[in-house]
């Protein structure tokens, strides 16, 4: 009979958490979230510098044509429902402890 073999779950969840946090230090180190920021006041500055031609011009100035939206939904089906779930379970866990609390206060006060 051989012997039972060891499950090896927790190494390799713990392989994956290490590669992703050298990614994660790699990307900051290389200086990638900063060129990123820099990139996004590099297109303000273009944008204030068109509104301000364009004040200086006469024409119609719309604000809403100076600014980038940014906002991207990636949101399904599936975040969907995740959200009503925790948000249902948050409002059950929170009436259920301030419940307790209250019957607890109840006898001892």
């Amino acid at each position: 009979m051989k012997p039972k073999r060891k499950s090896r779950h927790f190494f390799r969840i713990l392989a994956l958490l290490f590669i992703a946090f050298l990614g994660i230090i790699i990307a900051y180190e290389s200086g990638y979230y900063e060129k990123q920021a820099s990139n996004k006041a590099i297109l303000t500055k273009d944008a204030m510098q068109r509104f301000e031609q364009d004040v200086a011009n006469g024409q119609v100035v719309d604000i809403n044509n100076y600014l980038k939206e940014d906002h991207i939904d990636y949101s399904n089906k599936v975040t969907k429902i995740g959200n009503k779930v925790s948000n249902s379970l948050s409002k059950f866990m929170t009436k259920g402890i301030s419940g307790l609390f209250n019957t607890l206060k109840g006898l001892f006060w």
